[in-house]
């Protein structure tokens, strides 16, 4: 594939959107995990292409077919960046790519700064503005023309994006959880429904799922209870140790820096929260791979 050709990133984009929708896996916005295989689950990836290399050859989806894996938060990368731009569009594109060969494997989950890029709410992230940063990147790079299609196709692309992910060992994947504060007005219709454009600001429910913190002991019982489930894995909490355990219900991984770590879990069986704990692995223990 040649990265400098609009045209061939249009395509791709395209065709992994397409994908999305497609996945057999979904359901409305929601992708309902098999009960057998394994499923391995990221932290936010933030352009960290080196990370992601390392995913692609651990998941080895062409000879392991029962394995799922989920990435989420690819875009504006900013502290990930190199000399020449974003890496986050070149991820971006890789992981789409990859969704069009496994398409049955390979899973996103939509993260706050897609929706962000989607509705222009800019974020600071490592003192830079992110989304005016990664637009000026693409507009330098490929002119302003061949710009403004590929950005729409992006958010094309990031709408096609599931919500999150629930598997029948009772274990709940999204990229994060509404905040204590939204508890009273969340619509958890939000995963099977239409979205409305009060969903995408502060104090829409699309909103407050994909920028909730600060989750306490009490409200994350009570989602469980709601939800079915026994335990989360998010995102979207920069974590520089690479994951945080919170209340024996909740872990949160981080994927985007030489600390990063993933989860592999296994469909078929049920978990304690500290065997759960103890299956998270770093990146770094992973072998290089030539870029």
């Amino acid at each position: 594939m040649n990265y400098n050709d609009p045209d061939q990133i249009i395509d791709i984009l395209d065709q992994a959107s397409i994908q999305n929708r497609l996945d057999p896996l979904r359901e409305g916005h929601m992708l309902n995990l098999p009960n057998y295989g394994q499923v391995v689950m990221t932290g936010d990836l933030h352009g960290c292409i080196h990370n992601f290399k390392k995913l692609q050859w651990l998941a080895d989806l062409e000879r392991v077919v029962h394995r799922h894996v989920i990435v989420h938060e690819l875009i504006h990368a900013n502290g990930n960046s190199n000399a020449d731009g974003d890496d986050s569009l070149l991820l971006l594109i890789q992981a789409a790519r990859w969704k069009i060969d496994y398409p049955d494997q390979v899973h996103f989950l939509m993260g706050n700064h897609d929706l962000a890029q989607l509705t222009d709410r800019e974020i600071s992230k490592g003192g830079a503005a992110s989304i005016a940063n990664f637009n000026k990147w693409i507009a330098d790079r490929f002119g302003e023309s061949a710009a403004r299609k590929i950005l729409t196709k992006i958010n094309e692309f990031l709408l096609s994006l599931p919500l999150a992910a629930r598997s029948p060992n009772r274990i709940w994947f999204s990229h994060s959880l509404p905040g204590t504060h939204a508890m009273d007005y969340f619509d958890f219709s939000l995963f099977s429904r239409d979205w409305e454009a009060a969903d995408y600001v502060p104090k829409g429910s699309l909103y407050e799922l994909l920028w909730g913190r600060n989750h306490t002991a009490e409200q994350l019982a009570e989602l469980a209870g709601l939800l079915n489930i026994d335990f989360f894995i998010l995102g979207h909490q920069r974590k520089e140790q690479g994951y945080d355990l919170q209340y024996e219900k909740l872990i949160i991984l981080a994927s985007d820096h030489n600390l990063g770590c993933f989860l592999p879990i296994d469909l078929a069986r049920r978990y304690t929260f500290k065997e759960l704990a103890e299956r998270i692995k770093f990146f770094y223990e992973l072998p290089d791979l030539p870029d």
